[in-house]
């Protein structure tokens, strides 16, 4: 039977799976270049763009019966929005000369993942604090070692990992604040399933961007048109 605390094991084994994956290896070894970073960049650029829309919208379908989870989806949608800066800065602070990433298609690894926050945005809303509680907890355990790891094997400034830095910090208390939020809400054994589920999905789809980047340092198509 699915509880809580089946869903908090769920989230925390999709965290501590994280770090296996390739990419992060790279930065272990020493073998992350400047080209990874640049492509991992770009590659999360979609997530981070659209995940804030997709707390608004899951905060707009959530019941009022979860009051408390649907303010703070509409809260954490505001707080998120303009992360995706942090990204521009980064770019062009260790000298991306790349397409600008509001001016690519989504790689197909970082499509699935966007795709996932829409559809339980749409379908399973409360979900989608499922989703962030992953992300959150990868942020809070893995965000500031591997953004240290990274500017001390390209030597960057701090200023230059602005994105991964920040996170390191902010992510540590939403996820507490998002496992406190949702250890009140009444679910039941089939919702809390549904949690776990899509936990466990999160960190799988998260996990195959950074991936996606070691396999591969192709340059996005561009699209036809921006603004």
């Amino acid at each position: 039977m699915s509880t809580f605390d089946a869903f908090c094991q769920a989230v925390d084994a999709a965290v501590t799976s994280f770090a296996a994956n390739s990419l992060c290896r790279r930065v272990d070894d020493g073998s992350f270049t400047k080209s990874d970073y640049h492509a991992l960049l770009t590659m999360i650029f979609p997530q981070v763009y659209e995940g804030p829309q997709t707390f608004a919208l899951a905060g707009v379908t959530c019941s009022r019966s979860n009051q408390r989870a649907k303010d703070y989806l509409f809260a954490h949608a505001e707080e998120e929005r303009s992360h995706w800066r942090w990204i521009l800065d980064d770019l062009a602070s260790t000298d991306y000369k790349g397409v600008d990433p509001r001016d690519v298609l989504p790689e197909p690894a970082a499509q699935d993942y966007v795709s996932l926050l829409f559809f339980v945005a749409l379908r399973y809303p409360l979900a989608r604090l499922a989703t962030a509680a992953v992300l959150e907890g990868i942020g809070s355990r893995h965000g500031h070692t591997y953004a240290r790891g990274i500017c001390q094997v390209l030597e960057l400034e701090p200023g230059q990992s602005q994105f991964f830095l920040n996170h390191g910090i902010t992510d540590r208390e939403h996820s507490k604040e998002i496992l406190t939020l949702l250890e009140e809400c009444h679910l039941s054994a089939t919702e809390w399933g549904w949690m776990c589920h899509f936990a466990t999905t999160a960190g799988r789809l998260y996990s195959n961007m950074y991936e996606a980047v070691a396999r591969s340092k192709c340059q996005p198509a561009s699209t036809p048109g921006r603004g």
